[in-house]
């Protein structure tokens, strides 16, 4: 097996590239905010302009045209679709965004950039991108990594965010002895912080929904135990209680609301609880002004058992950067990580791409690929 070939297992489903629609400029619009699970069919809209790609558009002298090549699905970009996100909320009508990486095809005279360049940073889920030049930068592939490695394994939200979660945020990483509990365990992030926990020594425990899910955490990550929120036949708190026997030291949680809640339960003095996301919060309570957030009413626990518990977004650690990228490459050419990817195939599928992360129908990385890496 070659290097690149190693770094992750690759799924492509759905359609095939559009290829016929290269003298079009498509875009997916917000078309309505989403009421509870987002439905493509319903809250967004594919919106066609007959141009040819060659007819310049018109930009301001800041502004850049990319094409992407490979775009992101991240769950955080279902929070900027209701109002009042946190990440900032997305007007009606505006185009999806998206993190990505493709190929500059117009530049104004002071975006500080040359048409050619392969550029990274938020896109949209369009043909064609107009984006403010100051927030792309030139991408550049890692040695022996496949080039969507910039998204996954060593994306900023992915695999960063992980490796800023597992060794940064906490007051003390996990270790040798410790049990270790990772949330939303097959997604993107969650997988390879289970991956980051096990390199530590530590007995790692993933929590998923689904037997292939369950079956992905045990033979592919090679977790300790695994526990199926989805399996009806026993209680999460039952199948916790057998995964953990002798309580949980530190948590990596991905997920939030009753799994959260349930794990605390189980914590042993001077654990570590760290928030890196609450997927489970994002359709419909996290900024609504009727369904609250449902929080963790166990949060006791962390003063009884003299816990901590941290919450973080990666940019507010952004000076590590550097050291995040050389950890995880070491690892990675130890072989103690990999990042499994789920390809989407095609503009058309981005919308329910994203809605795959919130029915579970994905398993790590989902990517949506608009053209090849080979595409000028």
């Amino acid at each position: 097996m070659s290097l690149s070939s190693a770094a992750s297992t690759s799924v492509t489903t759905s359609s095939p590239l559009h290829a016929a629609h290269n003298n079009l400029n498509r875009k997916w619009i917000l078309k309505r905010r989403p009421i509870g699970v987002f439905d493509p069919k319903l809250d967004a809209e594919l919106v066609t302009n007959d141009n040819n790609n060659t007819k310049e558009l018109d930009i301001q002298d800041h502004q850049v045209v990319v094409e992407p090549q490979l775009l992101s699905v991240d769950a955080f970009l279902r929070t900027m679709f209701d109002e009042g996100a946190y990440h900032g909320s997305l007007p009606l009508g505006e185009t999806l965004p998206a993190l990505g990486y493709g190929t500059i095809t117009q530049a104004g005279p002071k975006s500080g950039h040359t048409v050619g360049t392969t550029v990274s940073g938020m896109l949209q889920a369009s043909d064609r991108a107009i984006v403010d030049g100051k927030f792309v930068m030139r991408s550049f592939k890692f040695p022996f990594l496949d080039k969507s490695a910039s998204l996954g394994l060593l994306g900023l939200t992915t695999g960063l965010t992980a490796y800023c979660g597992v060794f940064y945020v906490p007051s003390k990483p996990p270790r040798k002895g410790d049990t270790v509990v990772v949330t939303g365990a097959a997604g993107a992030v969650g997988s390879i912080a289970v991956q980051l926990c096990k390199s530590t020594g530590a007995r790692v425990v993933g929590i998923a929904g689904g037997k292939r899910k369950g079956k992905f955490l045990s033979e592919n990550l090679k977790c300790d135990a695994v526990v199926d929120y989805k399996d009806t036949s026993v209680s999460l708190e039952s199948q916790i209680k057998a995964a953990c026997p002798d309580g949980i030291d530190f948590v990596y949680d991905n997920v939030g609301g009753d799994i959260l809640d349930a794990l605390l339960g189980k914590i042993n003095p001077k654990a570590r609880v760290v928030i890196c996301g609450a997927i489970s919060q994002y359709s419909g309570n996290l900024n609504s002004k009727t369904n609250k957030v449902q929080g963790p009413s166990n949060y006791i626990k962390l003063a009884e058992k003299g816990a901590e518990m941290k919450g973080f977004n990666v940019m507010q650690h952004i000076t590590k950067l550097p050291f995040m990228l050389i950890g995880m490459f070491y690892l990675w050419a130890r072989g103690k990580v990999t990042l499994t990817e789920h390809i989407e195939d095609g503009l058309d599928q981005f919308p329910y791409a994203l809605q795959k992360l919130f029915t579970g129908e994905t398993i790590g990385k989902t990517l949506v690929r608009l053209r090849s890496d080979d595409h000028s």
